[in-house]
């Protein structure tokens, strides 16, 4: 199966999704079509077997729309858009002005500024340049859908403006004797006018909305002070490569990720891991670019094209999960689906009914006018990508990438959190507490073997022992021939001698006796450290135990998750390690030595239970639990593989973030019910005012004018009432 993104230009309204979702989804091959009208985007999903992107561009071209491959360029696009509204909306403004000066005349100077004749020709003059001058790309739509057999909001102001325009040059100039208190020109031009300024005001809004990419984009800096056959070079980022050497000063933004070759700085990594404090670094130590140096300058080799980098994945998680659409949209989409044609319905009703109750009354166009300017599916199209929009900018800007928009509403649901131990509410950063040998090996001999095999291991633990050994015993030893062990452990052969090193169960499944080392396990464990067992040849010949400090905030962090979800900690170590470990924390339910698999099977036994299951990680044991669990949730400070198999990664190491995530997915979900009952309330109350049916009773109506304002006003409210997620108060920094 083929993914592809498509650019698509020219869409106003949920009308346009719909007939872009329903034209794409028709094509054969097509598994899955989802159309963004925020971000201007199709994500296709299709068999590259059956259907190729030239064929889907064709399609999407022969529904009356602009396309080409390639991701959405939000901040370009959007920019482009904003100019384009704002000299359209100037110009019919200005003009529209003068049209009500010359159409108010009688009533402001009590007769004609002209002749009667004279001032109806400059209402049609003007109205003319309005209408088909600056609306002439709404007319030019509308015309486009009714050809391929379509209508959206375009065809809506298209039919109300075009048919009080007609009418008027009808009165004017056509019937005998003129009907010259029936002229619509003044409304015909303020209506598109009305359009115009309502779009470009929703557009900037839209553009507001993208803040938080846009600040994104900015931290790279165009510049780089690069190291070239050791003199200093000035050059663009754009020409950065793997292998090179920058010079970052203090105050200068890092151009590039690399790895700390010289010199121990301070970073302010706020603005792209959410961390709140400057993190010291030191040489060896990873670098992400776009943070602040904060502290003496340094110099980094450059570790990962532009393509790469952190920012730019950043980026593309962003815009996948602004491209998603999250359940609750579905009826909205169905609704867009038909609300066009059921308007035009209902303005023919509108029309024959008064046509029938009052031929000769103005209410008869008035109404019809205003109900298909009035109808708004502008707002029902941005109920929802606006505030997917908002709030995953707004997340990344918080340290949280969303890769999926409806992983927003999936947060709300969730009823129990699974949480890893060793790296996610402990630091991660074990140290040996104790290392204990067994006759006939002796320690020189064991430090060596371990040292040599563990070289070879990536795992926390693994790296604490390799450190240790090389501190008290280097060695010049290889390992091979070396397995690992995933929750348990690795093997290999060093120096002719076959090593394991692991856990309890990965010495059982060797068939090694570890009870020599009972008592030393049970006194470690009591004191909550993990134990590691070294067998050499089939035989046990060192124990060694460690100890991992809780993160500062971890008491806190539980405690407020604990008021809303049912929690759990999931561990590889041992039971008695574990449950010290979880009544530290308060947590009630643990369980222990589970391997990667049986953490996913846990994961599992809850879901069938009925809970919706959240699980949070860090490690390559932790993946398939996270792939599991309804929302996998990856602490960024760990293996690529947890965040690969994670929804939402958590880029920095403060559990605070945990809180802000379910608030702020919280608060997404309660603006998205907002926009939509807003959009379909709205409809529900304006159409039958619009159309008249209360002016028997009431004297209730509106002029197409107020219809304009109304409609313009309501896809303005969606899109403000979305940007309030870019100010949302989160969680400060938890007291520890």
């Amino acid at each position: 199966m083929t993914e592809a993104t498509f650019r698509i230009r020219g869409m106003h309204c949920a009308g346009c999704v719909a007939t872009l979702e329903r034209g794409i989804g028709n094509l054969p091959g097509v598994a899955e079509v989802q159309v963004n009208l925020a971000t201007g985007s199709a994500r296709v999903a299709f068999d590259g077997a059956k259907l190729s992107e030239p064929t889907v561009v064709e399609t999407i071209t022969q529904l009356g729309y602009n396309a080409e491959p390639g991701e959405p360029d939000i901040v370009g696009d959007a920019a482009n858009e904003l100019r384009r509204l704002r000299l359209d909306a100037v110009v019919a403004v200005t003009l529209a002005l003068l049209l009500m000066v010359v159409a108010m005349g009688p009533m402001i100077h009590g007769g004609s500024l002209f002749s009667v004749e004279v001032d109806s020709i400059v209402q049609a003059f003007l109205a003319a340049i309005i209408l088909f001058g600056s609306g002439r790309r709404i007319l030019a739509d509308a015309a486009n859908q009714t050809r391929h057999r379509a209508a959206n909001m375009n065809s809506l102001v298209a039919l109300g403006t075009v048919a009080a325009f007609l009418w008027s040059v009808y009165a004017a100039f056509v019937a005998r004797p003129p009907l010259f208190d029936q002229l619509y020109f003044e409304s015909a031009g303020m209506i598109i006018a009305l359009v115009l300024l309502g779009r470009f005001f929703e557009a900037r809004a839209r553009w507001r909305a993208g803040d938080s990419l846009r600040s994104l984009v900015s931290l790279r800096p165009s510049k780089a002070l690069a190291v070239i056959n050791d003199v200093e070079i000035e050059i663009d980022s754009d020409t950065i490569q793997p292998g090179m050497d920058l010079i970052v000063k203090s105050g200068e933004r890092l151009a590039a990720d690399g790895r700390i070759r010289d010199g121990e700085p301070s970073l302010d990594e706020s603005l792209v891991t959410g961390e709140s404090s400057p993190q010291d670094k030191r040489s060896g130590d990873d670098v992400i670019g776009g943070s602040l140096n904060v502290g003496q300058p340094f110099r980094m080799t450059v570790t990962r094209p532009a393509s790469d980098s952190f920012l730019a994945e950043v980026l593309r998680q962003v815009a996948a999960a602004q491209a998603a659409k999250v359940p609750i949209q579905r009826l909205a989409d169905r609704v867009a689906g038909i609300f066009v044609p059921i308007v035009i319905g209902i303005a023919v009703i509108t029309g024959v009914t008064w046509a029938i109750v009052a031929p000769g009354s103005p209410l008869l166009v008035n109404c019809v006018v205003a109900v298909l300017i009035i109808a708004c599916p502008c707002a029902l199209g941005l109920a929802t990508p606006t505030a997917i929009l908002v709030a995953t900018g707004r997340a990344a800007r918080e340290g949280m990438i969303i890769r999926s928009g409806d992983l927003l509403e999936r947060l709300t649901a969730i009823s129990t959190i699974a949480l890893d131990k060793t790296g996610t509410l402990t630091r991660g950063q074990h140290a040996v507490s104790e290392f204990v040998s067994y006759d006939p090996y002796t320690l020189k001999t064991v430090l060596q073997l371990v040292g040599a095999l563990e070289s070879r291991s990536e795992h926390p633990l693994g790296r604490a022992i390799f450190e240790y050994c090389q501190i008290q015993q280097p060695t010049v030893a290889s390992s091979e021939r070396v397995t690992i062990h995933p929750g348990g452990g690795l093997s290999g052969t060093v120096d002719n001698r076959q090593v394991v090193i692991g856990s309890r169960a990965l010495m059982v499944e060797h068939d090694v006796d570890v009870s020599a080392a009972g008592e030393f396990a049970s006194d470690q464990t009591a004191r909550g450290r993990s134990v590691v067992f070294v067998a050499v040849d089939g035989a046990l010949a060192a124990s060694v135990s460690l100890s991992d400090h809780l993160r500062t905030d971890a008491r806190e962090a539980v405690r407020s998750l604990r008021e809303r979800f049912q929690l759990i900690l999931f561990s590889g170590d041992n039971r008695r390690t574990v449950g010290a470990a979880a009544r530290s924390l308060g947590i009630d339910a643990y369980e222990a030595e589970l391997k990667p698999g049986q953490k996913r099977d846990a994961v599992e036994v809850l879901q069938r239970a009925g809970e919706t299951v959240a699980m949070v990680g860090d490690g390559i044991n932790d993946a398939p639990a996270l792939t599991q669990a309804d929302v996998g949730i990856a602490i960024g400070s760990g293996t690529d593989v947890a965040a690969q198999s994670a929804g939402v990664v958590l880029v920095g190491s403060e559990l605070v973030t945990l809180r802000k995530l379910f608030e702020l997915s919280d608060m997404t979900l309660r603006t998205i019910r907002q926009n939509l009952g807003w959009a379909f309330g709205y409809n529900l109350l304006a159409l039958p005012i619009a159309a008249g049916v209360f002016y028997p009773l009431f004297a209730w109506t509106l002029t197409p004018m107020i219809a304009a304002v109304a409609m313009s006003l309501s896809s303005l409210f969606v899109v403000l009432n979305s940007l309030r997620l870019a100010r949302l108060e989160l969680s400060p920094k938890l007291d520890t």
